[in-house]
């Protein structure tokens, strides 16, 4: 995905240990969900090194919400790629999806239609994820795509 984001420091920590924590809520950490974070952690400036230190040091730290829909969808999306990046869909994995979604006061429905496009595409082979013109779609209306 070629959607950039001029992420804080501490937003992009943020997003990595609630990746991560969401990564092992199925009580398992596999390696594919770690080579999601490492390539999200150099999208955005953060090397291996600093992401393998970052899940190690993972604590309770606060959430830093995204600002705008732009990253609020981008983080959605990022947050749905993790949670299929292991070729499984966990029920607890797509709950908090969806707990996550309406913290950051999107419609729970999107964690659904995102995944479902996802997949979608993933069925039809092509890359299991969403084009920047469908990202795009959903950062203008993403209600409409309900």
């Amino acid at each position: 995905m070629k959607f950039e984001l001029n992420l804080t420091i501490d937003k992009i920590y943020s997003h990595i240990i609630h990746l991560f924590q969401l990564a092992k809520i199925d009580n398992r950490f596999v390696k594919e969900e770690k080579r999601y974070l490492y390539a999200l952690g150099r999208k955005n400036g953060v090397t291996e090194k600093e992401v393998d230190n970052i899940i190690r040091e993972a604590t309770d730290i606060n959430f830093h919400e995204p600002e705008t829909i732009k990253e609020k969808i981008v983080f959605l999306y990022e947050y749905i790629q993790m949670m299929l990046v292991d070729n499984k869909l966990d029920e607890r994995e797509a709950h908090m999806c969806a707990i996550i979604a309406e913290r950051m006061d999107l419609e729970g429905g999107l964690v659904g239609s995102m995944t479902n496009s996802i997949v979608t595409a993933k069925d039809e082979n092509r890359a299991p994820e969403l084009s920047d013109k469908e990202l795009e779609l959903y950062i203008r209306n993403p209600e409409d795509l309900l």
